[in-house]
C-alpha cells in the first residue's frame, strides 16, 4: 500500500506545487518518489497486501513488476531533460498507472490504470518538437486510443459472459471467447506483438531516447502483469491458438525485421517486438509467474543499457556507424552497451540466458514444442544482428566519428541541462543536487550505467547459486534427531494428473493447525485447516474440462501450485446421486471471486443469493453431462447468504443447502 501511497501522494503534490517550487527541487522529490516507492515493494518481499475490497492486490508478481517499472521511471529521470518541470511529472503520473495495472485484479480499475499510464506517455513521445517527433505521438496516440476501445469493448463483453469484473472469472460461450480476443488484442497493442506493433518502430526512431528507454522498459511489464492475472489456463483453451499465433508472428517479424536495419533505435524496437514474443511463451505454462517477471526484469535492464547509452550519444537516431569503434572513444559507455546486447542474445552464464531458459520451458512443459523450436530459430536470427551491434563496439574506430560524437554531446547538453551545468564524466566528483540535474553524458548517466550492470550481474549469478544451494542441501542421515514443520505443498494428485470430472479431493502438506485457502483458475474454492501433523484437504466441486490449474496459499505469500487434466464427461450419463455440496462450509471465510458446487439428479438448480434477508442476486445452474452443478459468485465483501434449491420449486420451501459466508 506504501508504494502506491507514495507514487500518488508525490503525483498530486508535485502538481500542485509546480509552479511554487524550482525545477530542481522538483526533479529531486521526483527521483525521491521513485527511490521510496521501490524500498517500499522491497519490504515485505513474498507478502500479499489486499485493500478496496480486493481491487487493489500487492503480491509478489505486482512487486517485481512494479520494480521494473519503477527502474525505467528513475533512469528516463536522470537521463531526461531538466529544463523542463513537466517532464518528472508525467513518467512519476506514468510509473503510478503501470504499478496499478500491475497490482490489480479488477478489469475495471486496469482500465483506469491503462489511461493513466498511457495520457503520459502520449506526450512524452512527442516531447521532441520536430516533424519525426510529431509522426511518433501521433501514431502512439492514435493506436494507443484504438487498443483502450478494445480493451473497454473486451471487459464489457468479459463481464457480460462471467458477471465479474475480477480476473480469472470462468465462462464460456462465444461471448467469453470474443472478450478474452479483444482483451488479448489490447494487451497485443501495448506489447507490441505482430500484428499490431506497427507503432512500435516509428515511435521508437521519433521519440527522444529517454523516453523510448522508459517505453521499452517499462510499458512491457505494465502490460504483461495484467496479462498473467487475465490470461488463465482455462482462458488459454479458448484463445491458445491466437496467442500461439501472435507469439510466432512476433519472433518471426522481430527478429527478421531487425536484419534489415541501420538505425539503431529502430533495429531495437524490432528486438522488442520479438521480445514480447519470448516473453508471450511464459503464459502457457503453470510457472509464468515467475518465468515472466524475471524475464522482464532482466529485458528491463539489458535494454535500458542499451538505449542509456544511445540516450548518451544522441537524442534523435543513431546509425549503427555511430557504434564503431566506441571502445577506443568511451570505454563505459561501449562496455555497458556490449553487456546489455549480449543479455539480449542470451549467452551463458548472464541473466538474459536463465530468462530465456524459463520461458522456454513453460512452453515445453505445456506441450508446445514447435513454438520452442521457432523460438530456438528466432534466437539463432537475433544472434547476427545482436553481435553485429557487439563488434561494432570494439571495432577499430573510425575518425569521422569524434567529430560527431562532440556535435551530439553538444546536443545532448542542450536537451539535458540546466542553467548550472556539472562536471564532466571524467572531472570531479558532484554534489547530489548537480548530479541529479546534470546533463546525460555526465556523472548520473554514469551511475545508473555502473548500477544496472552491477544488477544485471547479479541476476546472472541469482539462478545459478540458487542451483548449487538446492544440490548442496544436506540430507539428514540415518538416526538424525532432526524435525522440520512440513512445507507448504500439494501432494495428491500429482502435477499433471488426470482428475475425475465430478469432483476430486485437493491433500497437501501445510504448518501444523494452519489455515490455507485453494484456488482454482486464480478463483477461491474455499478454506482448508491443517491437522496436527500438517496434512490438509479439500473437496473441490465439479471442474471444467481441460487443463486445471490450482494453487494453496497460505499467510506469508507462501504458495504451492499443481496443473491438473480433466477429460471432458461424456453426455447422456445418468444422474442419480443425492444432492450434496463439495466444498466450503458455513461460517467460513472466503476470497473474491468464489466457486462452490457439488453433485445432484435435478436437471439444474436455483441459486438464491442474500444479504441478511435481502435477496440480491439468482441465478440458475445447468447440471453437467458429469452430474456436477457449479456456482462462481463475485459479491460484495461482508457476511453472503447461498440458498440452493431444484428449480422450479418455491421459495418458501426449505432449501436444498443453505450457508452462510464471509466474504473479503
Amino acid at each position: 500500500m506504501l508504494t502506491l501511497y507514495v507514487l500518488a501522494g508525490f503525483s498530486t503534490l508535485l502538481s500542485l506545487l509546480a509552479f511554487v517550487i524550482s525545477r530542481e527541487v522538483n526533479r529531486i522529490a521526483a527521483v525521491a518518489a521513485l527511490v521510496l516507492a521501490g524500498l517500499f515493494a522491497l519490504v515485505g518481499w513474498g507478502e500479499v497486501v489486499e485493500a478496496f475490497g480486493g481491487l487493489y492486490r500487492f503480491d509478489t508478481l505486482a512487486r517485481a513488476l512494479t520494480l521494473v517499472a519503477v527502474l525505467g521511471g528513475l533512469w528516463a529521470l536522470l537521463l531526461g531533460p531538466a529544463r523542463k518541470f513537466e517532464f518528472p511529472l508525467l513518467v512519476l503520473y506514468a510509473v503510478t498507472g503501470m504499478h496499478l495495472m500491475a497490482s490489480s485484479p479488477n478489469l475495471v480499475v486496469l482500465v483506469i490504470a491503462l489511461e493513466i499510464f498511457s495520457l503520459p506517455l502520449y506526450v512524452l513521445s512527442a516531447w521532441q518538437r520536430d516533424e519525426k517527433g510529431f509522426e511518433a505521438g501521433l501514431k502512439y496516440f492514435l493506436l494507443g486510443a484504438l487498443g483502450a476501445a478494445i480493451f473497454l469493448y473486451g471487459v464489457a463483453l468479459y463481464y457480460g459472459a462471467t458477471g465479474s469484473f475480477m480476473a480469472g472469472a470462468r465462462g464460456e460461450g462465444p461471448l467469453y471467447a470474443a472478450a478474452l480476443f479483444l482483451i488479448l488484442a489490447a494487451f497485443a497493442f501495448k506489447t507490441a506483438m505482430v500484428p499490431f506493433q506497427w507503432w512500435s518502430p516509428d515511435v521508437y526512431q521519433g521519440s527522444p531516447t529517454v523516453v523510448t528507454l522508459f517505453m521499452a522498459t517499462a510499458v512491457k511489464a505494465a502490460a504483461f502483469a495484467a496479462m498473467l492475472r487475465i490470461f488463465t489456463p482455462e482462458g488459454l483453451e479458448v484463445f491458445g491458438v491466437g496467442l500461439a499465433a501472435l507469439v510466432a508472428l512476433s519472433l518471426l517479424f522481430g527478429s527478421l525485421g531487425a536484419l534489415a536495419q541501420t538505425e539503431a533505435k529502430r533495429l531495437f524496437a524490432y528486438s522488442s517486438i520479438a521480445n514480447a514474443g519470448y516473453i508471450g511463451l511464459g503464459l502457457f505454462g503453470p510457472g509464468g509467474e515467475v518465468a515472466v517477471p524475471f524475464y522482464l526484469l532482466t529485458y528491463g535492464l539489458a535494454t535500458g543499457l542499451v538505449f542509456a547509452v544511445l540516450s548518451m550519444l544522441s537524442n534523435q537516431e543513431v546509425p549503427l556507424e555511430r557504434l564503431r569503434g566506441l571502445w577506443q572513444r568511451r570505454p563505459l559507455l561501449a562496455g555497458a552497451m556490449g553487456l546489455g546486447v549480449l543479455s539480449l542474445l542470451g549467452l551463458p552464464p548472464l541473466a538474459g540466458f536463465w530468462a530465456k531458459y524459463l520461458v522456454f520451458q513453460e512452453a515445453a512443459q505445456a506441450g508446445l514444442y514447435p513454438l520452442v523450436v521457432l523460438a530456438l530459430f528466432a534466437s539463432v536470427v537475433a544472434a547476427y544482428y545482436y553481435l553485429r551491434v557487439f563488434f561494432l563496439l570494439f571495432s577499430p574506430p573510425d575518425p569521422a566519428q569524434e567529430a560527431l560524437d562532440r556535435e551530439a554531446e553538444a546536443a545532448v547538453q542542450r536537451f539535458g541541462s540546466s542553467e548550472a551545468p556539472g562536471a564532466p564524466l571524467t572531472g570531479a566528483p558532484l554534489g547530489l543536487s548537480q548530479a541529479l540535474m546534470a546533463p546525460a553524458a555526465r556523472l548520473p548517466g554514469a551511475a545508473t550505467l555502473w548500477a544496472a550492470m552491477a544488477l544485471l550481474a547479479l541476476l546472472s549469478l541469482a539462478p545459478g547459486l540458487a542451483l548449487g544451494a538446492l544440490a548442496a542441501k544436506p540430507v539428514a542421515g540415518e538416526g538424525e534427531a532432526s524435525f522440520q514443520p512440513p512445507r507448504l505443498a500439494i501432494t495428491a494428485p500429482a502435477d499433471g494428473a488426470s482428475v475425475a470430472p465430478t469432483g476430486f479431493t485437493l491433500e497437501g502438506l501445510a504448518a501444523p493447525n494452519q489455515v490455507v485457502e485453494v484456488f482454482e483458475d486464480g478463483v477461491s474454492l474455499g478454506q482448508a485447516v491443517a491437522d496436527g501433523t500438517g496434512r490438509w484437504q479439500l473437496n473441490v466441486p465439479p471442474p471444467a474440462g481441460g487443463l486445471r490449474r490450482y494453487e494453496v496459499r497460505a499467510e506469508g505469500g507462501e504458495s504451492a501450485r499443481v496443473a491438473l487434466r480433466v477429460p471432458e464427461a461424456q453426455a447422456g450419463a445418468i444422474c442419480s446421486q443425492s444432492f450434496a455440496l463439495a466444498n466450503l462450509q458455513a461460517g467460513g471465510e472466503v476470497s473474491r471471486p468464489f466457486r462452490f458446487g457439488g453433485v445432484g439428479s435435478a436437471s439444474s438448480y436455483t441459486v438464491l443469493v442474500k444479504r441478511g434477508e435481502r435477496v440480491v442476486g439468482r441465478k440458475e445452474v445447468v447440471l453437467s453431462a458429469a452430474c456436477g452443478w457449479s456456482y462462481l459468485s463475485d459479491p460484495g465483501p461482508g457476511q453472503i447468504t447461498y440458498e440452493v434449491r431444484e428449480t422450479g420449486r418455491p421459495e418458501s420451501e426449505p432449501p436444498l443447502v443453505a450457508i452462510t459466508l464471509n466474504v473479503r
